[in-house]
This record gives structure tokens, C-alpha cells and sequence, in this order.
């Protein structure tokens, strides 16, 4: 059976994920578990304190009338580094996907540390669907943005694993950079840049968009595919303005966090 592991902080900007878990493992008919992780103090009696609170706060939610889904969730309260005990529950528990709110931006301790987020996704153990808007409603208009790196093929197999089910709008969005920066990352030389010499014309990278499709979904055809010239960035972000979808879907090489 499935497993969906929710990772909450237990603030505001967490509960759409909650809620997303909920309606993804019913979808799923998949398991379910709530891990909420309580940071450590210097005094035990000060810890064991914020741990029952903690305790406190999260089996009401998964109580109606906050929690709407049939799947009834374990609850887990740990204690310790965020970021460490969400990879060690990821490691114990080998969960399909990890589902999270979006991060409370701090200024300069990300820039030197980085992000919870990017801590779990650079370790690549397992997908990530950070949720970010109200959960009331399956997916239905999904977006890819991918180029030819094993990072994209996964981002496919993972779409359409969790989330794209009969109904569900799907476009497939990949930037062709010129020709003199395009740098591709080839099936068989994971960890590796290759660079190409060859045209990176909207034709070839379409070829190669149309390819990866075919071997890695079940229903290629489901799939509006749009090829354009341009840097990758920019280029997302257009598609997202324009198309509006409910979820963005795309891979990681796993590079240094600065790259990525």
C-alpha cells in the first residue's frame, strides 16, 4: 500500500497541506502519517512540556470537524533538528511522498543554511508536493516543465503516479536554450553534464520531449507539449501566468544548493 508521509509546523500556512494529505491519500487509498517535529531546548522539563502541547494541538486536527477525509492519520511528535528528523522519518519509513506547507522565508539564515524544502529535496529520497493554495478539489490542471535529465523522467512517472487521474488537463512545457549555454544531462551519465554541439533547434528538443513521454507515461497523448526558445526560469514562469495550473511539476538534478 501507499504511503504519504505530511510534515506540519503546525502554523496557518501548513493547513492546506494537511488537508491535501488528506484528500491524496484518500484518492490513493494510501496511509497516512502527520509528523510534526518540536525543536530541542537546553531544559528536558521545558521539552517535555512543548512536546504534550504539541500533542495537544495535533490530534484535534485530525478530529472532526477540522479533518474532512475517511483516511484516519498516525500522529508522530519527535523532537529534534527539523530538517534531520524529517529525512530519519523518511529514511525509518520509505514513504511514496512527502507533503509540505511553504516555508517562512528568513532572509539571511536561508541564504547561508537554506531551507527545510531544500534540505529534503537535495537529499532526493523521495518526491515533494509543497502545497501552497486551499485544498478542495483534486488537481485538475497540471503543468510539466521538463528538459532530457533523469530528474524530469522521474517528475513524470511521479505526476502520474499521485496526481494526473481521468479529467486532468497536462502540459508538458521545455525551454530550448541556445545554442552556445545548452548543457544536457543524458540517460546513462546521471551526476554528469554533457554538452551538446548539435543544433538545439525547437524540432530536435521536441523530438526529445516527445521521446521521453513515450517511454515514461502511460498515456503520452494526454499531454499538450509546448517547446519554446528561451531561458529555463523565465520561461515557467510565463506558462504559469498564462495557463494558470494548479500544480507545477518538475525534477532536480540534486546539485550543490546554490546551483539549484
Amino acid at each position: 500500500m501507499m504511503r504519504l508521509l505530511v510534515a506540519t509546523d503546525l502554523l496557518p500556512k501548513s493547513e492546506f497541506a494537511i488537508d491535501r494529505a488528506g484528500l491524496l491519500a484518500d484518492e490513493l487509498e494510501a496511509d497516512l502519517s502527520l509528523l510534526h517535529v518540536v525543536s530541542p531546548v537546553s531544559s528536558e522539563r521545558v521539552l517535555e512540556q512543548s512536546l504534550q502541547i504539541a500533542i495537544g494541538r495535533m490530534k484535534p486536527r485530525v478530529r472532526s470537524p477540522l479533518w474532512r477525509a475517511k483516511t484516519a492519520p498516525d500522529v508522530v511528535v519527535r523532537a529534534g533538528n527539523p530538517a534531520r528528523v524529517i529525512l530519519d522519518t523518511i529514511a525509518r519509513e520509505e514513504p511514496d511522498l512527502l507533503i509540505v506547507g511553504p516555508h517562512e522565508r528568513r532572509g539571511v539564515v536561508d541564504a547561508l543554511q537554506g531551507t527545510i524544502i531544500e534540505k529534503v529535496v537535495s537529499a532526493r529520497r523521495c518526491p515533494v508536493l509543497v502545497v501552497q493554495q486551499s485544498a478542495s478539489a483534486n488537481y485538475r490542471n497540471v503543468l510539466l516543465a521538463l528538459d532530457v535529465a533523469a530528474g524530469s523522467r522521474a517528475a513524470v512517472r511521479a505526476a502520474e503516479r499521485f496526481v494526473l487521474r481521468d479529467g486532468a488537463k497536462a502540459a508538458a512545457i521545455h525551454a530550448c536554450a541556445s545554442l552556445h549555454h545548452a548543457v544536457l544531462e543524458l540517460p546513462g551519465t546521471e551526476g554528469a553534464g554533457v554538452a551538446l554541439h548539435a543544433d538545439c533547434s525547437l524540432g530536435t528538443a521536441g523530438a526529445a520531449m516527445r521521446e521521453l513521454l513515450e517511454h515514461e507515461s502511460a498515456d503520452p497523448k494526454r499531454y499538450e507539449l509546448i517547446v519554446a526558445n528561451g531561458n529555463p526560469l523565465p520561461t515557467i514562469m510565463h506558462a504559469i501566468e498564462t495557463r494558470e495550473p494548479d500544480l507545477l511539476v518538475l525534477g532536480t538534478r540534486g546539485d550543490g544548493r546554490m546551483r539549484r
